[in-house]
């Protein structure tokens, strides 16, 4: 890594508004927000502080137990097991984070929320606290299409995606329990096309180890994550390891019994939002549980009724419905937590000084602040490290046409074309194009001035004409732009390279790559560098030049 830029958010097409705020106006959104630890290394020892006077709502003893006995599974290094055990101490914290298990890995931003959880809780150890990355892998899920596909770039530089075939017979199949007996012809796409960089085989080989046959999603995500962060300690935790629910009655019990309570809270919370300009990022109904039932493999979501509490798509064991109150209960181990609940319950299981989210987790976050105190709990958010991996290439090529990262970012490719075909021609054609336009609109405007006091009856005859020559001269403009880019084809493949490089499928770069990508590139070093070179308070999108 040889630099890195910081750059402002709001240059950005597409933020989430609350978001922005919550980076660059705090003030404005403070009341829907704990501590804002993203400030300042201050504000995460503070926080730390008051967590260390308060006392544990879990057994610190099991969860080191379910932690070692996964990560021992998946086989996690030496440093992991060792982080894991060290969480029995009432005197150690944790920074959180997590994410779905996505195929081969899935998007780079799953790594980026490991490595800033991974870099906070060095900045906390290096301020004299014993703190504990954990990575919490959201193997309930069941949104297949969202994980099911990654992305490379290929030797010539075009993409690679790959997929998973959705083998689940039913859509309720959580995705951490998928097998991945078919992985090897993924795998094989991938060796025989071929990944751009001199690392490609060490990062195949990786993945083949990882996601092999006989491994579901979770257990492979977990193993990737692993080996890439194997120095830095990163520990995994499955909600699928069932045995945590053992002692998580008290924490269900408080959703089902305040669960009207809870509802309000937030439907206020979804009105103050709006009165700020915003939107609330989960919509909650009135028959909103917050909760979903699972058995087996599958998860259901739950819905009050009345006096009961319903299953869509009716699980074996709850085929018709059960009592609210003890008797629902009673079943406490099938319970698992909505997207507003999770992070509660994180806090709950784990002394959690900050939950590393994304940008939309950030926003949500609002609403998780409106009922967390029901729990008697404040849940603090901390911006992951967002990044841009900016090759030599790319490089090259900005410099060559006087470009930057941003003006790719930005998301104008026509206008990004345009500029640069501008000033590759000598002939001036678009701008003796752009001054005729001009010259028309200042004579016809000064004609029709004349026409409204000599004859007004011809006026909408001269905005016709104009309409009509404006119309006729943008299509000679369009039409002598769509040539040039058939004719330059090198510009046209330079340009075309920087798009799917920065910018792939009109996004950031983060949310498309896989981050196996950039090892294949840069060495298998790659995370040490960027744990090691990257602010996390930096309160912008970091593009890194290696």
């Amino acid at each position: 890594m040889t630099r890195t830029e910081c750059v402002d958010y709001r240059e950005l097409p597409g933020q989430n508004a609350l978001f922005l705020d919550f980076l660059y106006r705090f003030d404005r959104v403070k009341t829907f927000y704990g501590p804002p630890v993203h400030t300042g290394i201050d504000v995460l020892t503070e926080r730390a502080e008051v967590l260390l006077k308060s006392p544990p709502r879990f057994s610190r003893d099991r969860m080191a137990a379910i932690l070692a006995e996964f990560n021992t599974g998946i086989g996690a290094s030496e440093r992991s097991i060792e982080n894991a055990a060290r969480l029995r101490s009432p005197q150690c914290l944790a920074i959180v984070t997590g994410q779905q298990p996505g195929f081969l890995g899935g998007a780079a931003l799953s790594v980026y929320k490991a490595m800033t959880a991974v870099r906070l809780a060095g900045l906390l150890e290096a301020a004299g606290y014993s703190v504990v990355p954990i990575f919490w892998l959201a193997s309930d899920d069941s949104d297949f299409q969202e994980v099911q596909s990654t992305t490379f770039f290929q030797p010539a530089g075009s993409p690679l995606t790959v997929s998973y075939p959705d083998l689940r017979s039913d859509p309720a199949q959580m995705i951490g329990t998928v097998g991945l007996e078919q992985v090897g012809e993924s795998l094989g796409a991938i060796e025989e096309t071929g990944i751009k960089g001199d690392s490609f085989r060490l990062v195949l080989e990786a993945l083949r180890d990882c996601y092999a046959p006989g491994r579901t999603f979770r257990e492979a995500m977990g193993a990737w994550l692993s080996r890439i962060f194997s120095s830095h300690g990163l520990v995994v935790f499955d909600p699928l390891s069932e045995q945590y629910k053992e002692g998580l009655g008290e924490f269900f019990s408080v959703a089902v019994d305040q669960r009207e309570r809870i509802v309000q809270s937030l439907q206020e919370r979804a009105r103050d939002l709006a009165s700020g300009g915003f939107e609330a990022q989960v919509r909650v109904e009135s028959s909103e549980s917050f909760l979903f039932w699972t058995e087996g493999e599958k998860r259901f979501k739950l819905e009050r009724e009345g006096g009961r509490v319903r299953a869509k798509g009716s699980p074996p064991s709850l085929p018709n419905g059960i009592g609210a109150g003890a008797e629902f209960l009673e079943h406490f181990v099938h319970l698992s937590p909505n997207v507003l609940l999770r992070p509660i319950l994180q806090d709950w299981l784990f002394p959690t000084v900050a939950y590393v989210g994304g940008p939309s987790e950030v926003a949500y976050f609002a609403q998780v602040n409106a009922i967390s105190s029901f729990w008697d709990q404040t849940s603090a958010i901390f911006p992951r490290v967002g990044i841009t991996m900016v090759d030599r290439r790319a490089q090259r090529l900005l410099e060559k046409h006087g470009l930057g990262v941003l003006d790719i970012l930005r998301g104008g490719f026509e206008e990004v074309y345009e500029r640069v075909l501008r000033e590759n021609d000598p002939a001036g054609v678009l701008g003796r194009l752009e001054e005729i336009q001009g010259r028309v609109k200042s004579g016809l405007a000064s004609l029709k001035a004349d026409m409204e006091q000599v004859d007004p009856t011809i006026v909408d005859m001269v905005k016709g004409a104009e309409g009509k020559i404006l119309y006729q001269l943008d299509k000679i403009q369009n039409r002598f732009v769509s040539n040039r880019k058939r004719d330059e084809v090198t510009l046209t493949g330079q340009l075309d390279y920087l798009s799917s490089r920065l910018y792939p499928d009109g996004t950031l770069q983060e949310r498309v790559i896989n981050f196996g990508q950039f090892m294949s590139e840069e060495g298998v070093g790659l995370v040490d560098a960027l744990v090691a070179g990257l602010d996390p308070f930096c309160p912008g999108h970091q593009l890194v030049y290696v």
